[in-house]
């Protein structure tokens, strides 16, 4: 839309609104905004009445210009300015063809048609732009509403998202010329940040899903090694997976780990701390594993019969961990404890805590 300048000469009291489109012509004034001097017979018209007539006509057309000086206006101004428009126009259109200020006044009615036209198109627009505000901020009031108490699924970040995504698409077409730009400019960079935000923990929480459905499947799979024990493999007999596979799945499990931790706020994510347990449960493995095979090393001669139960050397503050923490059985007065069997015990509870969190949040 044009901006809308208004001229007012004062000389010959003519009164020009200039620089206005001329779109949306379909306007029909109410019964209650026409004046009854449009119902007058024109055969009925005196020069001394017509020339009264062109002089109201301009003194409407005179208020309605003054009305819409230093725009922007809301919806009521624009209207009022517009039924002024209107009568006026009503009582040009009241001028007998034959009156000597019919030429005078067709000339006027041809500038306040456009004017109305102008007068119209604002209040069209500032009717749209109001509209648009006030569902704005219904939405975005939704929006923050959805994502109140979190933690949330990944469903309901998703749902707040799409609602900030369609506030702002509803802030971004408001011209800079209605009354509500201002506002709707304040509320459009909030908007525009609580999106942001919101897809930001759209992303953690994707990163998380991806992250325990990797970190449940290999539990799945170590937790379920005794049952699959008897395997072709001898290397394999004694705990049921390879030193070497095991270190590898360790691995890829604490790079993912740590790719999920630089996501934002991933410190607070409600199955960070399962996560971190089960790093924690699978270095204990390793950690004992280690330690057999150094043991292992350096006493060969003495381990030749320990293929079954394969003692490892712990502390007694390891040996008090390990029992309070996984239950598991210690052996030589609580000096050693079995890999085979700490092992087993570990992966099998790490596999059932990491279940019971996918079953809790609807992922299992």
């Amino acid at each position: 839309m044009h901006s809308l300048r208004l001229t007012i000469t004062v000389s010959s009291s003519l009164l020009l609104l200039a620089g206005c489109n001329t779109a949306n012509r379909g306007f029909v004034e109410r019964p209650s905004q026409a004046l009854t001097a449009s119902s007058t017979p024109r055969s009925a018209a005196s020069p001394t009445s017509a020339l009264n007539t062109f002089n109201a006509a301009r003194k409407l057309a005179w208020d309605a210009a003054v009305m819409v000086q230093q725009p922007p206006h809301s919806a009521v101004t624009w209207q009022a300015a517009r039924v002024k428009w209107r009568q006026a126009i009503n009582l040009l259109k009241t001028i007998p063809d034959d009156d000597p200020v019919a030429v005078q006044a067709k000339a006027k009615l041809a500038v306040y048609q456009a004017n109305y036209t102008a007068i119209s198109d604002r209040l069209t627009a500032e009717t749209a732009a109001a509209e648009r505000l006030k569902a704005a901020q219904t939405l975005a009031w939704q929006a923050a509403v959805t994502v109140q108490k979190p933690p949330h699924s990944l469903k309901v970040w998703q749902r707040a998202s799409r609602k900030w995504q369609d506030a702002i698409a509803q802030l971004e077409p408001i011209p800079p010329t209605t009354s509500a730009a201002q506002q709707s400019q304040a509320k459009l960079n909030i908007y525009r940040h609580n999106y942001s935000l919101i897809n930001q923990r759209i992303t953690t929480e994707t990163h998380a899903i991806s992250t325990l459905k990797q970190f449940a499947e290999i539990a799945d799979k170590l937790g379920n090694v005794p049952g699959n024990i008897k395997q072709p493999n001898p290397a394999l007999q004694k705990i049921g997976i390879s030193y070497e596979d095991y270190t590898h799945l360790v691995q890829a499990l604490q790079q993912s780990f740590a790719k999920f931790a630089t996501q934002p706020d991933a410190k607070s994510h409600p199955v960070y701390a399962s996560l971190a347990g089960a790093i924690e449960d699978y270095q204990t493995v390793l950690k004992l594993w280690k330690a057999y095979l150094a043991f292992k090393a350096a006493n060969n001669q003495w381990l030749y019969d320990d293929l079954y139960n394969q003692l490892v050397p712990v502390s007694q503050a390891d040996a008090t961990r390990l029992t309070q923490k996984y239950d598991l059985q210690t052996y030589s007065d609580g000096t050693k404890v079995s890999l085979r069997f700490s092992a087993w015990a570990i992966w099998q509870k790490t596999n059932q805590h990491l279940r019971q969190v996918q079953q809790k949040r609807g992922e299992g």
